[in-house]
């Protein structure tokens, strides 16, 4: 299968370092992972240059340019959409990660699931998003932004995940976006209604939240088919999900290490001492397999060096 892997990141030694050990994962999965392609999509920068320093490693990375050399970029919006737009067209699949998401495992099943029944896929939210000072609800956010924005209600077949099954809210297609997943022309199809409403979305949860609750309302708005992921395939370095999903954390397919509690994201694969402090922290749970994973492909050496 042709696949597109694409990260949106601002040109910084520390996303240099994650998106180049994203491309070193992939690599190690083998076959069609080793030949996905994987596409680095900047913003926020004043010169569209790659550091010496990051070239070797960069020999297999697709570099686009979000925008114009110093243009304006609020919420650094233009390396997010600029995603959508430098998917392939004969890709067979596309995955639009965070940088701070490593792929620990093949994901075989996922890639026949999605090839047999196209849909947008990925792992719902943790937890709903806040809005002003106005407490966490749910039963009434959904329905007034699907009113507001779509003119219509929208439906919520899916649950939140940071709760036990018998307490947690419904949820649209309300993903975490660190992992979502899905065919080349449904994901552009899914952009163009985006990029029409966020706006609207923008002007009442503000800029920030705007993107991800976009996901929900303009894939709810087309009836595009969606498929909510189990959390495997975006497991977040918390020791909530391990608690919740202690199955999956044993069968993590990508690893979003986004708590900072034990280690710098931004730093580990940007700083040799950073990287060797990483090494040496004993860890615990998903953090423990993390750190195993970066030991076992890096045989423990500072690897962009």
């Amino acid at each position: 299968m042709k696949l597109d892997f694409l990260i949106s990141a601002s040109p910084t030694d520390g996303f240099f370092g994650q998106i180049a050990f994203f491309r070193r994962a992939l690599d190690a999965l083998g076959g069609d992972y080793r030949e996905a392609r994987l596409v680095a999509v900047f913003g926020d920068h004043d010169a569209e240059v790659l550091p010496e320093r990051w070239r070797p490693y960069f020999e297999r990375i697709d570099i686009v340019w979000a925008h114009p050399v110093g243009a304006h970029n609020p919420a650094h919006r233009a390396q997010h959409d600029k995603r959508f737009e430098a998917i392939r067209d004969d890709a067979n699949l596309a995955f639009l990660c965070d940088a701070d998401v490593a792929p620990l495992r093949r994901f075989d099943e996922l890639l026949a699931q999605l090839a047999d029944a196209p849909a947008l896929a990925g792992v719902i939210a943790h937890l709903h998003f806040p809005r002003d000072d106005l407490p966490r609800d749910p039963d009434r956010d959904w329905p007034e932004l699907a009113e507001a924005v779509l003119g219509r209600p929208i439906e919520r077949p899916y649950r939140y995940t940071f709760f036990a099954p018998e307490e947690a809210p419904a949820a649209p297609f309300y993903i975490n976006y660190g992992v979502l997943a899905g065919p080349p022309a449904m994901l552009r199809r899914f952009y163009r209604r985006d990029i029409a409403i966020r706006d609207a979305i923008a002007d009442i949860v503000g800029h920030w939240w705007a993107p991800q609750i976009a996901v929900a309302l303009a894939s709810a708005d087309l009836s595009l088919p969606t498929v909510a992921l189990p959390m495997r395939y975006n497991f977040p370095n918390d020791p909530i999900a391990e608690r919740l999903y202690p199955n999956e954390c044993t069968e993590i397919v990508f690893l979003h290490y986004l708590r900072t509690r034990f280690f710098d994201r931004g730093e580990i694969f940007a700083d040799a001492a950073a990287f060797d402090r990483f090494m040496e922290t004993r860890l615990e749970g998903s953090n423990a397999i993390f750190q195993r994973f970066v030991a076992d492909l890096t045989g423990g050496e500072f690897p962009f060096g």
